[in-house]
């Protein structure tokens, strides 16, 4: 499961979110989510001209945080309380990447 969580278009921006979880065991580690998740990036930067992408991600959750750090995302700070999971509330580390940093990091 991945895709975009909002459009802002007054803003230029928008928010990836993905669930690694759901990949099967034998293609977990393969890069499928990082790679799908440069495809969105790049997509939102070159066909909607875009300025800024955020990914959130649980600050226990390390496989999901080392999607945004291998794409060159920034860690911007971090959400108290952003999600509520069953009975209790998970903080997110606050990712993002401008579309510059993003032109720079593809040549």
């Amino acid at each position: 499961m991945l895709g975009y969580h909002r459009l802002d278009w007054e803003h230029l921006l928008s928010s990836v979110g993905y669930w690694i979880n759901w990949i099967a065991a034998q293609s977990q580690g393969n890069g499928t989510v990082t790679r799908a998740t440069a495809a969105l990036v790049d997509h939102a930067f070159g066909v909607w001209k875009l300025n800024r992408v955020e990914i959130r991600a649980g600050v226990e959750n390390k496989r999901s945080r080392a999607i945004p750090e291998r794409l060159g995302f920034t860690q911007e700070g971090v959400l108290r309380q952003a999600e509520r999971v069953g009975d209790r509330f998970v903080d997110h580390v606050m990712y993002s990447i401008l579309a510059d940093e993003w032109k720079a990091r593809q040549t």
